[in-house]
């Protein structure tokens, strides 16, 4: 019914002619608010076809492909005049839609005839039509070009098709009601949101199989990766929220809420912003993806249902599907990041209106360290040392200044401790890092090796540990968006071994001290003997001491050493007489 009523609750499409591109406001907001306008941001609406669904966009950002589910009709929009350039007739129920990364090829989920139709963009023709697909709804392209993965919701599985052969050479099953799926830039995961299971599969690209079911989704429906390849991001249009899913570990580090049943959520080139179309009360939210919070909700909009962010970042192209339009809503004016540390060095993106002859940037009364004018829109700065939050100003010629944002000054950088600092070979335990100016913090560095944070606050955050190959000590690192700071120690170890106790015996009141030998020793956490705690004390890597408890009966006791390696036990290593 959800499927049925997406489709067909598209109203009369009223005409809309395509008004002239206004300059964007300035937006200034105390940090942590949401701006809620009043007006919408005067934007263009692109009449297309009847009951439109999804959007794909060229990686050139030429031709933006509409699917008009109603009209069996794919809609191709012209970004450079705003305007629907030519329509391709496709089979019946077009849905989904995908580019390929050479932007050569574009392909359509064809709901009704159970197909996928393969349009050359250089002519905007079909090519072809690949069977054996069980009621498509969604697809994405593997980076190389070489696959294209569907989800067939009527066969609960998700089918892999060769785009060389253009034939089925795999099928996966899956949980039911597969709806979207989204690929990871490194072309390794698929992640499959499945509606009738509320669930996520995690798909292993390299064996065809599922290696990771996620459970506690209420209709989870979009999913769309970040550039970085560390966070998948999953709209639940029953619970109202966006989901955060790190790809490390395949589970939930973060959720934002306050999202009237979202629906498709697209993610910024750069991986700062995220766009979540708000079906319940047709509107768009624009979410910082740094600390995961809603920065502005754009209303106006006519049950929006997908979006596509442009490759420039420029503009995001929502689908309405209530109106039977594409709507073009340009990226919030703003800095992205907008917080940093005060010793300056971040790096950040200016977005605006009317900056190409930009002559200066200021943070306050300081110049920006360095910047680069890219285009009209958009300008990349790096901040300067300052102690406070400060408004940035660019001069535009040599007169007039405009004001495009803000930035939020953190006290500098430290980390001054990591608990625990030790653990085995296997890694996964949880780490924990204190320290302040830790907010924009992207990555933990254990010597090479790094991992992106589960939790992020200015003062700690939280991370699994990797695994690591050999045993020893290697520098802990937090990486944010402008430095690397950090000398922690964290020291991998191996599993303990005992090799002997002495003495081997003593008596039934305890107290007496004994000398246990082996290996790997030296981060000892407890011994018990006879399976009761005893005091003991670290000598060296390969011999501790303790001190026997008391026990009713004689025999033989078990001697057991824990360490943050693991667990080694000696089987009645000591006799109690």
């Amino acid at each position: 019914m959800a499927l049925q009523r997406e489709a067909l609750r598209s109203r009369s499409a009223a005409t809309v002619s395509p008004v002239p591109r206004p300059p964007l406001r300035a937006v200034s907001r105390s940090r942590g608010d949401v701006m809620e306008t009043n007006e919408p941001l005067l934007v263009e609406e692109i009449p297309v076809g009847h009951a439109p669904i999804i959007a794909a966009i060229t990686p050139d950002g030429r031709q933006v492909y509409v699917t008009n589910f109603g009209s069996r009709s794919i809609s191709v929009i012209a970004p450079t005049t705003r305007s629907v350039i030519t329509t391709i007739g496709v089979a019946n129920g077009p849905w989904g839609v995908a580019v390929a990364p050479d932007g050569l090829r574009a392909y359509v989920a064809c709901f009704g005839a159970n197909t996928v139709a393969v349009i050359d963009t250089t002519t905007n023709q079909v090519t072809a039509s690949i069977p054996g697909l069980n009621k498509p709804l969604d697809l994405t392209v593997s980076p190389d070009g070489s696959r294209l993965y569907v989800a067939s919701q009527g066969g609960n599985r998700v089918d892999v098709i060769s785009t060389a052969t253009g034939t089925l050479v795999a099928s996966v099953p899956v949980g039911a009601g597969p709806r979207n799926v989204a690929i990871t830039p490194d072309g390794t995961e698929v992640y499959v949101t499945e509606e009738g299971a509320n669930a996520v599969d995690v798909i292993d690209t390299a064996t065809d199989t599922v290696i990771a079911t996620l459970t506690g989704f209420l209709f989870p429906r979009g999913v769309a990766a970040s550039p970085d390849g560390k966070r998948v991001y999953v709209t639940e249009y029953g619970g109202d929220m966006l989901d955060v899913i790190d790809t490390a570990t395949h589970s939930v580090v973060d959720t934002v809420t306050g999202l009237p049943i979202p629906f498709g959520v697209a993610v910024s080139p750069d991986g700062l912003l995220a766009y979540v179309a708000r079906d319940g009360d047709d509107s768009v939210s624009v979410i910082d993806l740094i600390r995961n919070e809603i920065t502005s909700t754009v209303p106006g909009f006519h049950a929006p249902s997908w979006l596509v962010v442009t490759p420039d970042g420029s503009d995001a192209y929502v689908v309405n599907n209530g109106n039977e339009t594409v709507r073009v809503l340009p990226a919030p004016s703003g800095a992205y990041p907008d917080v940093g540390p005060m010793s300056g060095g971040t790096s950040l993106r200016i977005i605006g209106e009317g900056l190409g002859n930009t002559t200066a940037v200021r943070f306050g009364c300081q110049p920006a360290a360095s910047f680069t004018v890219l285009s009209d829109q958009e300008i990349l700065a790096v901040s300067p040392r300052l102690a406070t939050d400060v408004k940035i100003d660019t001069l535009i010629g040599r007169h007039t200044t405009q004001t495009v944002g803000r930035f939020y000054y953190l006290p500098d950088s430290m980390l001054t401790q990591i608990t625990p600092s030790s653990g085995p070979l296997s890694g996964g335990s949880t780490l924990t890092v204190t320290g302040r100016g830790m907010i924009s913090t992207q990555a933990v560095r254990f010597g090479t090796v790094a991992v992106t944070p589960s939790s992020v606050l200015d003062d700690r955050l939280t991370v699994t540990v990797p695994p690591a190959e050999t045993t020893g000590p290697v520098t802990v690192t937090v990486v944010t968006r402008s430095n690397s700071y950090g000398r922690a120690t964290f020291t991998y170890v191996g599993p303990p071994g005992i090799t002997s106790v002495r003495p081997s015996a003593g008596s039934t009141t305890g107290g007496d001290p004994v000398l246990i030998a082996g290996t790997e020793l030296a981060h000892t956490q407890s011994v018990t003997i006879g399976g009761v705690a005893a005091a003991f004390g670290v000598i060296s890597n390969s011999r501790i001491t303790a001190v026997t408890p008391p026990r009713a009966l004689p025999g033989p006791a078990n001697v057991t050493v824990t360490t943050t390696g693991g667990t080694a036990t000696a089987p009645g290593a000591f006799v109690y007489i």
